[in-house]
């Protein structure tokens, strides 16, 4: 019996929540380092554009069943907010210090519960609205207004954050009538035609080690989906959930020797109360037996 059967669900998920960790912020770093050179814009229309081409064999396993659907208006609504909100991301990774980004970028989980309770009239009991307001005072923490000044890209990271929430909504709604892989084949077509014209307007074909280096963040983009909703399959959302913010730590690091970022302390203050907010939210989501993981065709990390 190999090791990995040897493995517990739950520390197999968390291993495998480790690596989708680890992947992503390879991405990140590459994105950060290549956005000298190449705009966001072109990176994420590449970068999604590969990523279909890789996703291609799990499409042809599922067949072409998967594209039946009546709902196709939403889809595209879905992949619209996802394209929005990937591209914003990766620009904002450009803009912002990799830990900043990153500790915001967990507030996306905020924005969505607080989408569900008013748009899908989901429970709202007030211990949900006690973490929720602790949470966003963790964004207001790690921003600081009237004590920083609020640049573009935070101010891009805060504002954009409603688009992958937007899309969370979209698709716990498309599950209701959709298969799974249906939601995964539209948002990731979706996603790289609606980038194309917004790519096109910055265009600068890259050269072979650019288009290298978007190879690699298309990968690592890929696998960290992959591995993160593996995780959540094969592991219990409470086990595995914390793992995931793991990431910030990578961030911290890589933004420290590669771009000599130093993280100020409230960065770490307000992540710990978004990351301690979002826990307990996903523990009542896990509860519920209704978790919302991102699909594989999701871009925001």
């Amino acid at each position: 019996m190999s090791g990995a059967n040897k493995l517990s669900p739950n520390v197999l998920g968390m291993a495998f929540m480790l690596l989708s960790s680890v992947f992503a912020a390879g991405m990140h770093v590459m994105v950060k380092y290549i956005a000298q050179d190449v705009h966001p814009f072109e990176i994420f229309f590449l970068r999604q554009s590969i990523a279909l081409v890789l996703l291609v064999p799990i499409f042809m396993n599922i067949g072409f069943s998967a594209l039946k659907t009546d709902r196709l208006g939403t889809h595209f609504l879905r992949g619209a907010c996802m394209t929005a909100g990937g591209m914003a991301w990766f620009w904002a990774i450009s803009l912002v210090p990799l830990a900043k980004v990153t500790a915001l970028n967990l507030s996306a989980v905020l924005f969505t519960i607080l989408g569900a309770i008013i748009f899908l009239k989901e429970t709202s009991e007030w211990k949900r609205w006690i973490a929720l307001i602790f949470g966003f005072a963790g964004v207001v923490v790690i921003v600081r207004p009237g004590f920083e000044v609020m640049t573009f890209g935070v101010i891009l990271v805060v504002v954009t954050r409603l688009f992958p929430a937007a899309a969370r909504l979209f698709a716990k709604v498309l599950s209701r009538t959709d298969r799974t892989p249906t939601i995964v084949v539209y948002g990731a077509v979706a996603m790289s035609i609606l980038s194309a014209v917004p790519a096109a307007i910055v265009w600068k074909t890259p050269d072979l080690q650019q288009f290298g280096f978007i190879v690699f963040i298309s990968i690592c983009g890929t696998l960290s989906k992959l591995c993160m909703v593996k995780a959540y399959k094969v592991g219990d959302m409470g086990a595995v959930e914390p793992l995931s913010f793991v990431r910030l730590i990578w961030a911290a690091l890589f933004g420290f020797i590669l771009f000599g970022e130093i993280p100020e302390i409230w960065v770490w203050i307000g992540a710990a109360m978004v990351i301690f907010a979002v826990s307990y939210l996903a523990h009542g989501e896990a509860r519920k037996k209704d978790p919302m993981a991102e699909q594989p065709g999701a871009t925001s990390n």
